[in-house]
């Protein structure tokens, strides 16, 4: 008797011991899957910080390139390989942020030349490239909003729309009115 209760007590710390290590085996698998979808986990946030952006126009190597979420125009530039010769930069404002499936081209100095004798041709003045005498030959802009003007592409960049000399104090939509059919942006 005596020895089948040694017996059972055996068997009962075999079977303790079985369930114990199959309780332990069943964590590791637990814990290799964790770990295992840990880096895909990781690759999706990752990808929430990345933007695609096709560079391309007066850069060296012209392409898409993979930048992280927040960077700036400079930034773009300078994975492209920075610029090529000929790059007309003035245009461009280089401390805008870029955006996911955004196009930056960066014209050369003779398309913009280009540009500027077709809108001469058109009469129009353009308002990104103008010099303060050219755009005081506009009716109703002065030295202090041509200078204006040209302090507001400065600090902001090339004007998007016609419409956008609107945010140039003095320049409201009366003198707006006067000028739009005079103004190009291109």
């Amino acid at each position: 008797m005596k020895r089948k209760k040694v017996t059972l007590q055996i068997i009962g710390i075999c079977l303790m011991m079985l369930f114990l290590c199959e309780g332990c085996k069943g964590q590791e698998i637990q814990m290799t899957e964790e770990v295992a979808e840990e880096p895909s986990s990781r690759k999706e946030e990752d990808s929430h910080q990345q933007i695609c952006v096709y560079v391309c126009g007066a850069v060296v190597s012209p392409g898409v390139y993979e930048l992280k979420e927040g960077s700036r125009i400079c930034d773009g530039i300078s994975v492209a390989g920075g610029l090529s010769e000929g790059a007309y930069i003035d245009r461009i404002n280089q401390a805008e942020l870029l955006s996911d499936g955004q196009m930056l081209r960066i014209p050369t100095i003779e398309e913009v030349e280009q540009e500027a004798l077709e809108a001469e041709k058109n009469g129009l003045v353009n308002i990104n490239q103008a010099s303060c005498e050219e755009l005081m030959t506009l009716p109703g802009i002065g030295q202090s909003k041509a200078e204006a003007i040209i302090s507001y592409r400065e600090e902001h960049g090339a004007f998007q729309s016609t419409e956008e000399i609107m945010n140039i104090s003095g320049i409201k939509e009366k003198a707006y009115e006067k000028v739009k059919d005079s103004i190009t942006v291109d």
